[in-house]
């Protein structure tokens, strides 16, 4: 069983609580994993608007009691307190990562902006949060970064032929079943698509039957596959804050089943261009998750 470990940071508290605490159990587990972390101010309280748009936050919220996950600092980040930095809060931190060994991609700059206002950027305000992400990548690491993790899930044709220019190795912008090439407009991208293929535990967490770590323990334990890539998508905030002993239970259990690790960046790496399937980007919606993400669509033939 092959399972990369996608290991997202949309905030100042889940990196500078939430990554040194997977990084302890990953490394005392012997375990790899790929690390995304938003580069920019830490907007969190300003998701609030999404009650407006979409009901189905409020839901989430309650189910997940973000805010004993989340804690009131983050909640009120970027409303009533300032916003707080989070990739130059903490650089050490993002240093530290590469030197044990593990992967570190960018999840964009502004993770907030992005989730709620892809849409209503033009090509200026896309590039921009691209560039920024990626530019206090390498001021803080010294060399360019290789992959990029649209937050939320959520991208357009605008945002992935931007990041086509760039040279990066791979993006894992979508929900999908298998690495492809996104096609737009008739035009083929050539950076290939690692898209997550499981459900986060902030999706499934409180759903009727998921209401116990040890129920969440045996759903997961049945969710990966034997015969194909298993992206798994984990959040500082979540697996590295109230359900880390949740975590680190199933981690235990994949270790038990003789599960191997894989950085993302590995999978790229081994994968022929000629040969990924070619697939539309398109919207949908999932269960346990407010509003839209993009998704793995049809494979053009």
């Amino acid at each position: 069983m092959e399972i990369a470990l996608k290991v997202d940071v949309d905030t100042h508290r889940g990196l500078g609580e939430g990554v040194p605490r997977l990084t302890k159990l990953l490394t005392a587990q012997g375990i790899s994993a790929t690390f995304f972390v938003a580069m920019g101010p830490d907007n969190s309280g300003r998701a609030v608007w999404r009650a407006f748009k979409n009901p189905g936050f409020i839901t989430k919220m309650r189910r997940t009691r973000a805010a004993s996950m989340y804690g009131l600092r983050t909640l009120l980040s970027g409303t009533i307190l300032p916003p707080r930095a989070i990739a130059l809060a903490f650089p050490q931190i993002l240093r530290d990562l590469l030197r044990a060994g593990f992967e570190l991609g960018v999840h964009g700059y502004d993770h907030v902006c992005w989730q709620d206002h892809l849409d209503d950027l033009d090509e200026r305000g896309t590039s921009a949060e691209i560039n920024d992400g990626l530019e206090v990548y390498r001021a803080v690491i010294g060399t360019p970064a290789r992959g990029f993790a649209a937050p939320g899930w959520r991208t357009n044709s605008v945002a992935l032929k931007i990041l086509d220019a760039k040279g990066l190795s791979y993006h894992s912008d979508t929900r999908g079943h298998t690495p492809y090439r996104c096609t737009l407009d008739g035009m083929v991208l050539r950076t290939p698509e690692i898209p997550t293929t499981l459900p986060t535990m902030d999706e499934v967490m409180g759903a009727e039957g998921l209401d116990s770590p040890d129920a969440l323990v045996r759903f997961y334990l049945e969710q990966f596959s034997e015969s194909t890539l298993n992206v798994h998508t984990i959040h500082a905030e979540t697996e590295g804050g109230s359900q880390f002993d949740t975590f680190a239970t199933i981690v235990r259990g994949l270790k038990a089943r003789g599960a191997r690790f894989v950085q993302l960046q590995e999978i790229a790496q081994r994968l022929s261009m000629t040969e990924l399937p070619v697939c539309e980007v398109k919207r949908t919606t999932l269960p346990g998750r407010a509003g839209w993400v993009s998704a793995q669509g049809e494979e053009r033939k």
